[in-house]
């Protein structure tokens, strides 16, 4: 059964990769193609870890690497699965929690590699978690819907908060920022992240990933003045850090984090 699980964690990644590859691109699931060349990849290089047995992970028309995420993936939603799968958890348990996991991947993929939080992923996501909580007796619709328009209005002001700042630095500056870290996408997430994880958890969510977003800014910053290779105001995408601290509350830690927080 370990191995059964182990099969539907990686199969699960692979299908992460796929939407991460296609809906950034079509705004639906297509084909996976070569990102550098546009060939369409045959069928059994849609599990990475085949194409790097098979190919050594080059795609079969222009010959580039497609590089580590494909197999990285993988890994993550075998090891999730496997956890799952090793506390015991019911099917009842397993399968929406792997969802969950596979969900936070998707979107921490492309928020990485595009800095986009795609309408499209996070809106039928929503809405399968509102309908999810009826049959919830521990949550039920409320508690979920509460979590949701709490995480939406915490990020909208946080957002309304960055644009503020956003448009004083380009005025003291005297040019429009190209970029900026903190968009209306991580509002949608906050309303996601929301709903998965309900009311009150999604306070602990946002103040950890707030909290994970500075600590690795602060580290980042260090790293790049020792290799002399600072530049200010460079935008990091926000919506991992926000995934780590709802994937903290989601799969347990929520005790834990209210112990380090002085909440009991």
């Amino acid at each position: 059964m370990v191995a059964v699980a182990a099969a539907i964690g990686m199969l699960s990644g692979s299908a992460v990769n796929w939407l991460a590859d296609t809906l950034p691109l079509a705004r639906r699931p297509t084909r996976p193609r070569c990102i550098h060349c546009g060939g369409l990849r045959p069928k059994w290089a849609w599990v990475a870890w085949a194409d790097a047995i098979r190919a050594g992970s080059r795609c079969a028309y222009c010959r580039v690497s497609r590089g580590p995420r494909g197999w990285i993936v993988e890994l993550a939603g075998l090891t999730l699965a496997v956890w799952l799968f090793s506390r015991g958890a019911a099917p009842i348990v397993f399968v929406p929690g792997l969802l969950v996991g596979c969900l936070f991947l998707l979107i921490a993929v492309i928020d990485i590699e595009h800095r986009l939080i795609l309408q499209v992923v996070v809106i039928p996501a929503a809405l399968f978690v509102i309908l999810g909580s009826v049959v919830q007796p521990a949550r039920g619709p409320v508690k979920t819907l509460a979590g949701g328009l709490a995480g939406l209005v915490i990020l909208w002001l946080m957002y309304l908060l960055g644009l503020a700042f956003s448009r004083w630095l380009a005025r003291r500056r005297g040019s429009p920022l190209d970029e900026v870290a903190f968009g209306f996408g991580d509002v949608m997430l906050g309303g996601l992240i929301g709903l998965i994880v309900g009311w009150p958890g999604v306070i602990i969510a946002v103040i950890t990933g707030v909290l994970a977003a500075g600590f690795f800014s602060i580290a980042y910053v260090g790293l790049m003045l020792v290799r002399g290779r600072y530049s200010a105001y460079i935008p990091i995408p926000y919506g991992p850090f926000l995934l780590i601290g709802a994937a903290l509350v989601y799969y347990g830690g929520r005790t834990a984090l209210e112990g380090l927080m002085g909440g009991g």
